[in-house]
């Protein structure tokens, strides 16, 4: 199994750091991921606020390649209807797999959060077919090194090659963030992987995980690659103080989120494309304790043996899958996150490499 290390940013709501304090901490705790074996290291992108700071992940991910030799560099992900120049997100691409020698991977999504829809004055009705259009031109350009000539709904292009030209397919290396069922489809047709960030209960996710893999056999004919699910996790020699820093810790980020993402409004009902996101505010409104303890348990907490026991129950039910932890978020102690990465990494990382996903499924 391939376990990486996703970095947030995210500034405590409660007590809360200097952005620059933010950044060294997080980029201190990022320089641990090779050292202490893990395959790659992702960024999440996100802007206007402290609920993650990572505004652009190709920066983020440039510099740490820089700071490494071996471990893969991963968007987790790009928010292409952001984006009104897929040229430019391709070019920027092709420069980072270059730079890094060919450990880049892109992983690509279309958001969720009015606030940053707004900023960038894009309309939330339009995300799904600015996506679409966006996603094709920028996979076929890493493809074939040019981005053809486009008259599409969104995006006008003339034909342009590509400087630093790709070297080699993204067919392998290329993440599709499917977090409502309407994403399956487009995922499974691009040839991308189902990325997923542990969120409803993996019995729920295991649904669309299944519905995945049927389309994309159909579309190209061969087995799905291991689902990546982003897993927040917190991992403790004690198993009680694990318990505690979980539901502090991971219960301030999901509240977080959920006021980030304005989760229990109403606005999503007059949404296209976010119906999915409409009925999940339903439950959120009617009892909001109960959705953000269903979401600590959804995450991996404990000793190194308890993270074991957890992954293998989510694998029993979502079948082969990669995993990216989450170990700094919602203003956690820096020096406690060091402590449970590398309590992960000595103690349950190394039984993780040797967990054979390459054929299975749920």
């Amino acid at each position: 199994m391939d376990v990486g290390v996703v970095m947030a940013f995210q500034s405590s709501h409660n007590q809360p750091l200097s952005d620059l304090d933010v950044y060294q901490n997080e980029l201190a705790i990022a320089r641990l991921a090779e050292p202490l074996g893990f395959d790659s290291i992702w960024g999440v992108e996100h802007h206007f606020t402290n609920y993650t700071m990572c505004p652009n992940t190709m920066q983020f991910l440039s510099f740490m390649a820089g700071q490494t030799s071996t471990i893969k560099v991963g968007t987790a992900a790009i928010i292409l209807p952001w984006h009104k120049d897929p040229l430019r997100v391709a070019t920027d691409m092709a420069m980072l797999d270059n730079m890094s020698n060919g450990r880049a991977l892109i992983g690509m999504g279309r958001g969720l959060a009015r606030v940053e829809y707004d900023g960038f004055g894009i309309d939330m009705d339009t995300s799904r077919e600015r996506f679409n259009e966006s996603a094709q031109m920028i996979l076929d350009a890493l493809e074939t090194g040019t981005m053809e000539a486009h008259d599409g709904q969104f995006f006008k292009q003339a034909r342009r090659d590509i400087r630093p030209e790709p070297f080699k397919t993204f067919k392998d290396r290329t993440y599709i963030v499917s977090m409502s069922p309407d994403t399956v489809p487009h995922a499974a047709r691009m040839g991308g992987r189902f990325m997923t960030f542990a969120v409803g209960p993996w019995a729920q996710r295991a649904k669309d995980i299944e519905l995945y893999r049927e389309l994309y056999m159909e579309n190209h004919g061969t087995v799905a690659p291991p689902v990546s699910a982003n897993i927040f996790t917190v991992c403790d020699k004690d198993p009680g103080r694990a318990k505690d820093m979980a539901y502090k810790y991971m219960g301030d980020y999901w509240e977080s989120a959920m006021r980030h993402y304005e989760m229990k409004g109403e606005h999503f009902d007059d949404i296209k494309g976010y119906e999915h996101y409409a009925q999940s505010s339903v439950a959120m409104r009617a009892d909001a304790d109960r959705v953000t303890e269903q979401y600590v348990e959804q995450q991996i907490y404990g000793t190194p043996d308890q993270c074991l026991e957890k992954l293998k129950a989510i694998e029993d039910i979502i079948g082969n899958f990669e995993m990216n932890c989450f170990f700094t978020y919602a203003g956690m102690d820096y020096d406690y996150c060091k402590q449970s990465m590398t309590t992960f990494a000595e103690g349950a990382l190394p039984v993780l490499k040797k967990w054979d996903n390459s054929a299975k499924v749920a």
